[in-house]
């Protein structure tokens, strides 16, 4: 196999039980837990704009290569770039494990989890992770047997690792 760039970003879903110690919203904790992980120190925020919806201080870029912003209130890990999969899945996991450090320093272990590839069925939002496929500029895809790999590829995968959302968000549809 040629040498690749791989890259992964998850967007985290948020459950949150709600008590009268506990009354934050869903958008304050992800801001919160965000801004906990740059005050130790653990990457840089990014104080310009980069969007419309991405202001000042939405997020930065970790030490480890990654980046931990906010898209659309959900907070959002991107894994840095990696030559090879090992690596990949090693900083994946290493995200989840610097988000749940921060809810445990927090003391929002009790109530706060943040969920991997989900559904939020009151806002009927999905979250998951991005895919991208990268081929050499010059890939014949004009030719059959190369498009009927991808197309077949493209079909089969969701047997080995899921198709993210099918269905209604109805828990009733019927």
């Amino acid at each position: 196999m040629k040498k690749r760039i791989f890259g992964i970003e998850t967007e985290y879903g948020l459950l949150v039980k709600s008590d009268e110690d506990f009354s934050y919203d869903p958008m304050e904790i992800a801001n919160k837990v965000k801004n906990h992980v740059f005050s130790k120190n653990l990457g840089v925020l990014d104080l310009h704009h980069r969007a419309n919806d991405e202001p000042p201080g939405n997020g930065g870029f970790l030490l480890n290569g990654g980046r931990l912003y906010l898209d659309m209130g959900h907070l959002e890990y991107a894994s840095p770039e990696c030559s090879n999969l090992m690596d990949l899945v090693t900083y994946d996991r290493a995200g989840d494990t610097l988000i749940q450090e921060a809810v445990e320093e927090l003391g929002w272990a009790d109530h706060v989890s943040f969920i991997k590839n989900n559904v939020d069925l009151e806002t009927n939002a999905t979250f998951g992770c991005h895919e991208n496929y990268l081929v050499g500029r010059g890939f014949p895809f004009d030719e059959r047997d190369n498009l009927k790999l991808l197309s077949s590829f493209l079909t089969t995968r969701m047997i080995y690792c899921g198709a993210g959302r099918i269905g209604s968000c109805d828990p009733h549809p019927f």
